[in-house]
């Protein structure tokens, strides 16, 4: 039997190995409010409202992800239990590495949060600690910029999908995470990090996890700043200014993890957009900056965004 651990303050049994995870530590009395185990997925979801190639939503809520060659996931309709159905070993880190996407992602949704696809870094200010996220599309940066902040000695609260709750006072936390991060080698090479004894994302992959030990928080944190990363190829065309208004909302809109899936679980009057607005408007600071992906400026970068952060007060 594998001990509990915690995963945005819930507490989680699963029977797959999550070394993304820590120990539970919350009270030991408390209910179990995920498990994750393994088993048979249905070929087709009772009453599906959509039907797509890799995912199916059913009438009921329930969802059902499958990545071939890899796994079938379904998450049922009360959002409580997510059945993994391996075509790999379940050990496979590619197993994980699908579970804490398309099927997490759906999982928060479901329960009110909203997914931003980003990683988060802690920053202390003048009145506390306080968070930046580094929001953008696959690709853009955000992992190798959060090592950056790691090595700067800030602390990582995870990569790749950060989970937002929005409080009834419009207040903005990120709930605790995954503490890891994935890097491709060329961005361990180039922020002078070993591959040595790290686990790939998946065997064909030059991409490696990266344990985060100190990742753990007990308590949600506030963010304060989300950056909506981007690239250019010519550094005169490079970018970083405020967003306000609806271009902070579109921007943020764009950059929540699978957006087009969320939009078909939907309830009326609260559609992904609307989400987006309302974390938008509970953020003090929007910024858009676009650069040239190199390895050089990336101590400055951490410097100027610790530094705006710090003023605000974070």
């Amino acid at each position: 039997m594998l001990a509990d651990q915690g995963l945005c303050g819930w507490r989680v049994r699963s029977e797959i190995v999550l070394p993304e995870l820590h120990p539970w530590q919350g009270d030991p009395a408390a209910g179990v409010d995920l498990v994750i185990r393994l088993g048979a997925v249905p070929d087709r979801l009772d009453n599906p409202i959509h039907v797509g190639a890799l995912l199916q939503i059913g009438e009921d809520g329930a969802c059902r992800h499958e990545i071939e060659g890899v796994a079938t996931f379904h998450l049922d309709a009360a959002a409580r239990v997510i059945t993994v159905h391996p075509a790999l070993s379940a050990t496979d880190p590619a197993i994980r590495a699908f579970l804490f996407g398309t099927t997490f992602s759906l999982l928060c949704y479901r329960r009110g949060l909203l997914p931003l696809h980003a990683a988060c870094v802690r920053v202390d200010g003048q009145n506390g600690p306080g968070v930046i996220a580094l929001a953008g599309p696959s690709g853009v940066g955000k992992s190798t910029l959060a090592a950056a902040f790691r090595r700067a000695g800030h602390q990582v609260l995870g990569d790749d999908i950060a989970v937002l709750r929005i409080a009834d006072d419009g207040i903005v936390t990120v709930l605790p995470g995954l503490a890891r991060i994935k890097l491709w080698g060329e961005s361990l090479h180039g922020l002078d990090l070993p591959s040595d004894g790290l686990e790939r994302v998946t065997s064909k992959l030059e991409k490696f996890i990266l344990p985060l030990d100190d990742a753990g928080s007990d308590a949600p944190l506030r963010v304060r700043t989300v950056v909506h990363l981007g690239w250019v190829n010519d550094p005169r065309h490079g970018e970083w200014r405020t967003l306000r208004g609806m271009e902070a909302v579109m921007q943020m809109s764009g950059n929540i993890y699978r957006h087009r899936y969320l939009a078909r679980i939907s309830a009326p009057g609260d559609s992904v957009l609307a989400r987006a607005a309302r974390a938008a408007a509970g953020i003090e600071q929007h910024l858009r900056i676009r650069r040239v992906q190199d390895f050089a400026g990336l101590d400055d970068l951490v410097a100027r965004l610790g530094g705006l952060d710090a003023r605000a007060g974070v």
